[in-house]
């Protein structure tokens, strides 16, 4: 598909579109000089915007997509992506304990929600007509 109709069924823009493409997030087929795009890159937007929604940065994403693009469970690491591999492992763990804290505000508001919610009906239930 074109990129219209791949902005349609992403919801994003064709610049936000074009921009993921220049950070190296996307990488349509080109095919006579038309970016053609597929349902593989329908998945990788839906995952760059999930990762958002949880807190990444999109470079974040950008290092993540590069380290799990390139993984062999079985390569001997060097120093260098060891080091790279230590930071990518804190960057996780730092997201893991932020959605953790998420879930607890989530759960507290929810039941604020719920009391509020029971009072309402309580009253409403003690002035019926």
């Amino acid at each position: 598909m074109k990129i219209a109709e791949f902005a349609v069924c992403t919801g994003l823009s064709k610049d936000t579109i074009r921009y993921y493409e220049k950070m190296d997030l996307l990488h349509p087929e080109i095919k006579n000089k038309q970016r053609e795009y597929n349902k593989k890159d329908i998945d990788i937007v839906e995952t760059i915007l999930k990762l958002k929604q949880t807190g990444f940065s999109l470079q974040e994403i950008k290092m993540l997509f590069e380290w799990s693009g390139n993984t062999d469970q079985n390569k001997k690491l060097k120093k260098e992506e060891i080091e790279n591999l230590l930071e990518i492992k804190v960057l996780f763990e730092e997201k893991y304990e932020q959605m953790l804290q998420k879930e607890h505000q989530i759960k507290q508001i929810k039941q604020v929600l719920l009391n509020t919610n029971n009072k309402i009906n309580q009253l409403l239930e003690k002035n019926k007509r």
